[in-house]
């Protein structure tokens, strides 16, 4: 022990400790594309450089492998929303090993539905190149969704504009097939009449279901929905995942009847929280 007598025992065990406790490491702001920006919430890995240019080492990380990526799209009716509405996700999922890249997108009428999945596909292709000297694996991307957000996952993957993922979560919408949705509730209504507009074939345009009857070769999806509006989005989500399963793609509906639409975001990284548990499996299964 006389090469640490300067510190004592209890002294250098007290420094590994602290270094290998991890935290959320938040590099805020980065530009995707011009106007747009996202957030990435990575584990805190001891030795990479921090944002207050500090290095931090641990004499058992060196080597360490690159973490999968969760990219987020917030929900907020395609109208509203910031990357900054990502509830515990950012805590929850680095403690499990995973980097969250939460991403802006433009809002209509700035754009339409295309020129929003069009952002997703830039930041998309932005993590694949990018992402590795954040400490992620390009290799190893999910998408993840809420409302809104959940639709856009679900039609960059319908559409084949995400490049190889690993997985897809689309977290509780009924916009898989917007023609199907009109004829159940009778109209749109709010807030998707202001997405959609009245015109049936932008209906069809902007409905993940339109890709995926003429596709193949689409990721693993986990689908997840609340009791909001009871049978109808139940109805919609399992209409189109069992049809991504009659296409040959892997897909499996997290029923939530016993959440609303705010909880069944809000909760995910609670203890024990159902909904938690599930994606956690999912993600386990798809990026080992």
């Amino acid at each position: 022990m006389r090469a640490f007598g300067h510190f004592g025992a209890s002294a250098f065990l007290l420094i590994l400790f602290s270094f290998a406790a991890q935290a959320v490491e938040l590099h805020e702001g980065i530009t995707y594309r011009s106007g747009l920006k996202l957030d990435i919430h990575a584990p805190d890995t001891p030795g990479r450089t921090s944002q207050a240019g500090v290095v931090r080492m641990n004499l058992f990380s060196f080597g360490s492998p690159k973490v999968p990526v969760v990219i987020y799209a917030h929900g907020g009716g395609w109208v509203k929303g910031s990357r900054k509405k990502v509830y515990s996700l950012p805590e929850w999922l680095t403690q499990r090993g995973y980097m969250l890249v939460a991403i802006d997108y433009r809002k209509v009428p700035q754009t339409t539905i295309d020129g929003q999945v069009n952002d997703l596909s830039a930041a998309i292709s932005w993590v694949r190149s990018n992402i590795s000297r954040y400490g992620g694996d390009p290799s190893r991307i999910v998408l993840m969704g809420h409302s809104a957000g959940a639709h856009l996952v679900a039609m960059a993957a319908a559409r084949n504009v995400a490049g190889d993922v690993r997985g897809v979560i689309p977290n509780d919408v009924q916009a898989y097939d917007m023609v199907a949705y009109a004829g159940m509730r009778g109209s749109l209504g709010y807030p998707y009449i202001n997405a959609f507009g009245s015109d049936p074939n932008d209906w069809v345009r902007w409905s993940p279901v339109t890709y995926a009857r003429r596709g193949s070769g689409f990721p693993p999806h986990l689908f997840l929905h609340s009791g909001s509006n009871g049978e109808r989005r139940r109805a919609l989500t399992n209409g189109y995942a069992n049809l991504l399963k009659a296409r040959g793609a892997r897909a499996a509906v997290f029923d939530g009847g016993r959440y609303t639409h705010g909880s069944i975001a809000r909760k995910l990284g609670a203890s024990g929280d159902p909904a938690t548990v599930t994606i956690e499996r999912f993600l386990a299964q798809v990026t080992r």
